[in-house]
């Protein structure tokens, strides 16, 4: 498969330990022992989707797969189209749980990973997959401040279904949708003391999901506080700083954990939000916080190309205000984001902060 640039070995041997494999050239052994010299005699299919859904291979192999088919078939220009194959999983039941819902690629929303959204839907019509969709899709449109668009969406949204049993990454993006949309629509006013409380109230009676095999990174949706991180990643675009850092002592009872686990997107996020949060209510001291003491994420990069932008937002709320070249230079990388991703509200967000510094 065409793919510009390469993966350094280190990167490829620690994927292939969260399979269950030595390194990476054991990974590929693994696979190509189960499609050699007689697939059809064995019968081992060929084709990548049903490649996907090969009961032989774990679930972290699954995962694997997953993750390398999202990067190769991801566009290098985010404007770009989404790839043939890319289409065909997003209609095959293993390349929906293994590639669309797994490689979850936001930076992309309004491109190509876009286009895989609305052909999954077409094609995965359970509650939780139209949940899940229409979020992302959701998130997209209100990221690049299409109002007509996500407008059109929300009723639709809000009317469907959420089951005791789904995960609690759409659970958390809905919750998301209708944090965002009350701010946008009283941007002056404090967030409805009500509302704060029904999503409390839902997050802390939601069912919880099993815990992920040792073997699995946290960052495959399977991060234990998904639902809260999303409620947080709200209240942090919209500069609500109070509720934010009352939501994350709450996120911190339900979830101790949090407070030992390392290289995880989410929880360094959620760990930096909260240094904002505690800034801007009088909680701490500016220049009190270092940046490298919050993040120390090394990988994740599929990640990271869409919450490098939390990264610089966080980065503008803690910067000396003195340091006029800071912040012209993290401004001027949001912007560069915001334009190339059409995620104009990010934009939005760092003007408001300059403005308020």
């Amino acid at each position: 498969m065409d793919k510009e640039g390469g993966y350094h070995l280190h990167t490829l041997d620690t994927l292939a330990r969260y399979a269950g494999h030595g390194n990476f050239a054991d990974f590929g052994r693994a696979v190509s022992s189960l499609v050699g010299s007689e697939p059809a005699a064995l019968g081992v299919p060929t084709d990548i989707p049903e490649l996907l859904a090969m009961e032989r291979l774990s679930y972290p192999e699954r995962l694997l797969l997953g993750y390398f088919l999202g990067r190769v078939s991801r566009p290098s220009d985010p404007r770009g189209i989404a790839s043939p194959l890319a289409l065909r999983l997003a209609a095959h039941p293993a390349g929906q749980e293994f590639f669309v819902e797994s490689f979850v690629d936001l930076a992309h929303l309004n491109g190509a990973y876009g286009e895989v959204l609305r052909e999954y839907l077409r094609h995965k019509q359970t509650a939780e997959a139209k949940l899940f969709g229409n979020c992302a899709l959701f998130l997209g449109e209100f990221l690049a401040e299409d109002e007509a668009a996500w407008r059109n969406r929300l009723p639709e949204l809000l009317a469907l279904p959420v089951p005791a049993e789904v995960h609690a990454f759409p659970r958390g993006r809905r919750a998301f949708t209708e944090l965002v949309v009350a701010w946008h629509d009283a941007p002056h006013q404090a967030l409805p003391a009500a509302t704060l409380a029904r999503l409390r109230f839902e997050a802390a009676t939601a069912p919880r999901a099993l815990a992920p095999a040792p073997a699995l990174p946290a960052f495959y949706n399977h991060f234990p506080a998904g639902h809260h991180f999303f409620v947080a990643e709200a209240l942090f675009l919209t500069g609500q700083f109070g509720p934010l850092l009352e939501w994350l002592e709450f996120t911190q009872l339900e979830f101790p954990q949090l407070a030992t686990l390392e290289q995880n997107v989410f929880n360094e996020l959620l760990r930096a939000f909260r240094a904002v949060a505690e800034l801007n209510t009088g909680h701490s001291r500016p220049g009190s916080v270092g940046m490298h003491s919050l993040f120390q994420i090394e990988s994740h990069s599929w990640l990271l190309d869409y919450y490098q932008v939390h990264i610089w937002l966080v980065e503008l709320h803690l910067a000396d205000k003195t340091d006029a070249a800071e912040i012209t230079r993290l401004q001027n990388k949001v912007e560069e984001f915001s334009a190339l991703h059409s995620m104009s509200f990010f934009n939005r967000v760092a003007r408001q902060i300059v403005a308020g510094s």
